[in-house]
């Protein structure tokens, strides 16, 4: 098992008294580049939650599709782990997704069976 590092809080004072202002630049430049890497990483995790959750769609149900644990080493996956199961979608967000597909199907279908008037046929109706 790793060690837990052993971090020491340090006070403002403390960075502004006992540090140099070339340590204080390299550590800010530090921080500037982790956080922006930690914004690609959650965008990068926003996108595979949106591919898994197509890939559920399809099949129609949630949690039962068995996704490959990732190629390379990521923080908080198991890599022992043959496969990886998403947690199932709470059933009531699944039966509203569920109701707005056949809301959007009747109206589909709605719209087919009784199409708007053409132009010319209005324009016959009002002539008479």
């Amino acid at each position: 098992m790793a060690k837990k590092p052993n971090i020491t809080s340090l006070s403002f004072r403390d960075l502004v008294l006992g540090a140099d202002s070339d340590t204080l630049r390299q550590a800010l430049e530090a921080r500037t580049r982790i956080d922006e890497l930690i914004v690609e990483r959650q965008a990068a995790y926003t996108r595979i939650a949106a591919l898994e959750t197509e890939i559920e769609e399809v099949i129609g149900e949630s949690g039962i599709f068995p996704f490959p644990t990732p190629p390379l080493p990521v923080a908080g996956v198991d890599a022992k782990a043959d496969i990886l199961l998403r947690a199932p979608v709470p059933a009531v967000s699944l039966i509203k997704k569920i109701i707005e597909r056949e809301q959007a199907a009747a109206a589909r279908d709605q719209a087919e069976l009784n199409p708007p008037p053409s132009r010319e046929v209005a324009a016959d109706e009002s002539d008479a």
